[in-house]
């Protein structure tokens, strides 16, 4: 009888115990529930840090039509062939068409008044009296109708430089021509040559940045990794590409590369084609262009290899490339991203720059943005009388625009700081 107490303390201990056990777990059920039912608040702790950036990018609008815009862009230079409707260099010796304004559209049947299908007129040159200028009037004498997938066998084409073919998207029966945006000194057709322009001016960038890329990744990272003569090696370098002007340096790279005196260029010579001169290109702004990627990789470098998973690497036995390049680098691979992507448009620039000043692709067998905008200053022409030969310059400020706000909506969605 003396255990009983005991016993009746212990069976008492136990009954709490056993509500309290029931308290949590019931409070754990409602959390539970609260969780539940509060939706994406829950679901955003799981979330991945990739469909984080994709969602706080998302919301950054002008990005996002940057984004679009530029996707649309690059489809209508690998589609230019089908999209344009004559060859980047077709013209017609007789009769000419030089400076032909943009030709007019009809979409009203003048006999009846009504909405009909799409057609032009053939024009007629001839001279203004006074200020001796091409003057251009239509023959409403026959109408031409706009086709639509048309095929033209005689200007064969390459799409991503595999498949051939003839198909254009829409076109007109000789002897009428329909030109767009006009033509120029030459009768060649400036819509078209603006679509082929697109594959260099728009590619010339995006390769070059990888030079650079590579250039500034390799050598940054080297710098900053073993430091000593390595860095003040390299560090050194980047300061004299840095003291020469950008545009400069590009030109007197471009000029002596070109050189036949040159022996680097020998190998090429003069009559260097518009391939060859493409890649130039590319090399001399991604050598211009790499210093400053590389001075930023040599500071994140220089922070990261003193960090626990660095020295934890170097620990286990990693080797010094390999702790390098798969640990160190990668880390710096959101700001490398945006990086590029507001490099890119200065390399677009730098193209067109070249290309205008007459150092770029030949225009006998290619065409970009800058060789068209040099025909708007060719020698004898008043702008003012063919101003759409300064079309060329509207995808230009396209290009340079939509890339900075993609740039921008990147910086913003991989900044922690910024999230909403």
């Amino acid at each position: 009888m003396a255990d009983d107490p005991n016993r009746k303390h212990q069976y008492e201990q136990e009954q709490d115990t056993d509500a309290t056990i029931d308290a949590t777990a019931q409070q754990v059920d409602n959390v539970l529930i609260d969780l539940n039912s509060a939706g994406p608040v829950a679901s955003g702790a799981s979330k991945s840090q990739g469909k984080i950036i994709w969602e706080q990018f998302a919301q950054h609008k002008s990005a996002m039509v940057g984004g679009v815009v530029l996707i649309l862009m690059y489809l209508t230079a690998v589609f230019a062939g089908f999209l344009a409707p004559y060859g980047m260099n077709e013209y017609r010796r007789s009769p000419t068409a030089a400076f032909r304004p943009p030709t007019q559209v009809h979409w009203i049947n003048p006999e009846t008044g009504r909405l009909t299908r799409p057609f032009v007129y053939d024009v007629v040159e001839s001279r203004d009296p006074v200020t001796r200028q091409r003057v251009y009037e239509e023959d409403t004498s026959t109408v031409y109708p706009i086709k639509f997938f048309v095929r033209r066998p005689s200007q064969p084409y390459k799409i991503l430089g595999l498949f051939r073919s003839d198909l254009r998207l829409f076109g007109v029966d000789d002897p009428a021509r329909i030109f767009l945006w006009g033509t120029n000194n030459l009768g060649k057709d400036v819509f078209t040559r603006v679509l082929y322009g697109g594959q260099v001016s728009l590619t010339v960038g995006l390769l070059a940045v990888w030079v650079a890329l590579f250039l500034g990744l390799l050598l940054g990272g080297l710098a900053g990794f073993y430091g000593g003569f390595i860095d003040d090696l390299i560090m050194r370098l980047v300061e004299i590409f840095a003291a020469i002007p950008g545009l400069f340096l590009l030109i007197v790279l471009a000029s002596l590369l070109r050189d036949p005196r040159n022996p680097l260029a020998q190998a090429f010579g003069l009559q260097m084609d518009s391939a060859q001169t493409y890649l130039l290109i590319v090399f001399v702004l991604g050598l211009v262009g790499w210093g400053g990627l590389a001075r930023i990789i040599r500071g994140f470098i220089l922070s990261a290899r003193e960090l626990d998973y660095a020295q934890a690497a170097k620990a286990l036995g990693a080797s010094e490339s390999r702790v390098l390049w798969r640990h160190l680098l990668p880390s710096t691979a959101s700001y490398v991203i945006v990086s590029i992507t507001l490099a890119i448009p200065g390399y677009i620039l730098g193209e067109t720059s070249l290309s205008f000043l007459g150092l770029g692709p030949s225009e006998v067998d290619t065409s970009s943005w800058g060789l068209l905008l040099r025909d708007a200053t060719s020698r004898g022409i008043s702008i003012q009388f063919v101003p759409w030969l300064l079309i060329p310059g509207i995808p230009i400020f396209l290009a340079v625009l939509c890339w900075n706000l993609l740039g921008d909506g990147l910086r913003d969605a991989f900044d922690p700081r910024k999230r909403r």
